[in-house]
Formats: C-alpha cells, sequence, structure tokens
C-alpha cells in the first residue's frame, strides 16, 4: 500500500507542477506587448519590423530579430495615423549594431 501512496503522491506532484507551468506561460503572454520598429539601413533605405517585448525598450539597447540580425534603438519617432482620431503610433529608430 505504500507504494501505491507514492505513486499517487508523485501524480499529484506532477499535476501541481503542470497547472504551475500553465500558470507561468499565461503571465508571460499577458505582459508582452507589441512594439514597432524601423530600422534604418547605412545607404538611406529602411524598413519596418514589430517585435514583442516584456518591456519597452530604450535609446542605447539593442534589439534582435528573426533573422538574427542586431539594431540599436536611436531614439523615437511618432506618427499620426489619417484619418484622424486615433493615437499617434510610435516606432523606435534602430541603426545596425555594430
Amino acid at each position: 500500500m505504500k507504494g501505491d501512496e507514492a505513486r499517487a503522491r508523485r501524480a499529484e506532484v506532477i499535476e501541481h507542477f503542470t497547472q504551475y507551468v500553465e500558470l507561468l506561460r499565461e503571465a508571460s503572454a499577458a505582459t508582452l506587448a507589441r512594439y514597432s520598429f524601423k530600422l534604418e539601413f547605412p545607404d538611406g533605405r529602411w524598413n519596418l519590423a514589430e517585435k514583442e517585448l516584456t518591456v519597452t525598450p530604450h535609446v542605447g539597447e539593442c534589439v534582435e530579430f528573426a533573422d538574427g540580425e542586431r539594431w540599436r534603438i536611436r531614439g523615437s519617432q511618432f506618427v499620426h495615423p489619417r484619418p484622424s482620431g486615433k493615437p499617434p503610433r510610435e516606432f523606435f529608430v534602430c541603426a545596425p549594431a555594430a
């Protein structure tokens, strides 16, 4: 009977860990926010990208995108949508990280 109790206890502990991991996943998903980035290339071209982050990026920080390229944030730029009535959208302006 002691072995059955130990198995039942292990199964209960595993279930509690599974629930805990699910709570952590929900919490991390809830704290992600999508940010917009303007990537400026040395030759004058630029591109837009988005990335989900847990904290607001700041000037001087580096951001890495899916292609593995790292970009340093130089500042931010607000774009007013048209037609007006919507709030301005912030883009973090980036240059390639050295």
